[in-house]
């Protein structure tokens, strides 16, 4: 019953070490996150211009359809990109890290702008499958209600554990999309089988360091103290953003030292081999 938890901790705790002794590997999601924003904003304006310029050429709802789903792609590649750029220099660096070299923002950038071709290609294919199963699930919610759902979900579990070792694999050995995902499948199968816990033992983490915010948020509704409702939700905010940064970097980190695992059969330091075996479970 346990087991995830402990799991995840364990997990938190190596990647955390790894993290204290590198801080700068925390700047990485800060800055996907930015790019990802002010990417949103610049392409706000074409995407409203393509509106103003089809409905004045009085363009059919259908014509309105397309224009609405080439935004749509537009913005879910442009920040996918800004985030897979950002989270494969994290990567590299923590691989060097790994590997007892000296690392630097500066490298990891430099190492991910070497593998700029590959990262557009992994970007495009990631972005492509996320839009597609965001159609299939709005399809298959109206056919099938929960169901379609359901279906979804396990489609998209799927997806995220085939391409686990992605990233590492594109900004490590340079391969294309479809070789990435072949690569990381051919990985997961060799090491450990097809089912992957270690994201979810650090995403419940995360949901149970996050808890103390539903906590406040109860307490206020409950006692209808409206002076303190700013102050509050400030600090939840901050806290919580502060949160989803470390955890992000930690996943990274994590996935690094199991691809280093993987690939090598040695465990990085704060990392031992239990711990790395833990992270996925044979069928």
């Amino acid at each position: 019953m346990f087991a995830p938890w402990r799991r995840g901790w364990a997990m938190a705790k190596a990647s955390w070490a790894v993290l204290k002794d590198q801080p700068t590997l925390a700047v990485f999601p800060v800055i996907s996150a930015v790019a990802a924003v002010l990417l949103s904003l610049l392409l706000l304006i074409p995407a409203v211009l393509g509106f103003v310029t089809a409905a004045g050429l009085g363009a059919s709802d259908k014509g309105l359809e397309a224009v609405g789903f080439v935004a749509l792609f537009a913005w879910y590649f442009v920040c996918t990109f800004a985030v897979i750029f950002c989270n494969a220099a994290l990567i590299s660096c923590a691989l060097e890290k790994f590997a007892g070299q000296p690392t630097s923002v500066r490298s990891g950038f430099a190492a991910a702008w070497r593998r700029l071709p590959q990262i557009l290609g992994w970007s495009l294919l990631a972005s492509t499958v996320g839009v597609l199963l965001q159609l299939l699930q709005s399809v298959l919610r109206e056919k099938a209600g929960a169901l379609g759902d359901v279906v979804t979900g396990l489609g998209q579990g799927v997806w995220g554990v085939a391409t686990y070792f992605a990233v590492p694999v594109v900004v490590t050995e340079g391969l294309g999309p479809i070789a990435a995902v072949k690569r990381s499948s051919a990985l997961l199968r060799k090491t450990w089988g097809e089912s992957l816990t270690g994201a979810a033992g650090l995403n419940l983490i995360l949901f149970l360091f996050l808890l103390p915010i539903f906590a406040i948020g109860g307490l206020l509704w409950a006692s209808g103290a409206s002076g303190a409702v700013v102050p509050l939700v400030t600090l939840c905010a901050v806290y919580a953003v502060v949160l989803t940064v470390i955890f992000t970097a930690l996943g990274s980190i994590f996935r690094a030292g199991v691809y280093r695992y993987a690939t090598t059969g040695d465990a990085p330091g704060h990392m031992d081999t239990d711990l790395l075996q833990s992270a996925f479970r044979s069928r």
